[in-house]
């Protein structure tokens, strides 16, 4: 979860140096850091609303595959055991969606919907 004492520029500058930092455009950090304001600011409070430390599982509606993954601070982030960061293109996809809520990802060129399917 995240507080509301918790410094945004400390978990931007983290996500700076990391391997899955993603390379997007100065707007879709902007997307991002507006997404943990909201949450900070009391969206976050909503348990259907996923957020830092909160495991999401998904459902990929193309194939219906279902994944689970915890949203992370750049710096915990380890894919290979599913822990995404909020700053990689899933995690940032992700990040503030709520169940139900059909989301698009793109990934290395594709872009994928994916639904939420829970929120813990």
């Amino acid at each position: 979860m995240i507080y509301a004492n918790r410094s945004v520029g400390k978990i931007f500058s983290k996500g700076m140096c990391h391997p899955f930092f993603f390379r997007g455009r100065p707007v879709d950090y902007a997307s991002v850091v507006e997404k943990i304001e909201e949450l900070a600011a009391g969206a976050g409070g909503d348990p259907s609303v996923a957020s830092i430390d909160k495991m999401i599982r998904i459902v990929d509606l193309s194939t219906g595959e279902r994944r689970t993954y915890t949203l992370t601070e750049p710096g915990k982030s380890n894919p290979r055991r599913g822990l995404v960061s909020i700053f990689s293109p899933l995690g940032a996809a992700l990040l503030s969606s709520k169940v139900g809520e059909v989301v698009k990802v793109v990934m290395m060129g594709f872009e994928k919907e994916v639904r939420i399917i829970e929120v813990q």
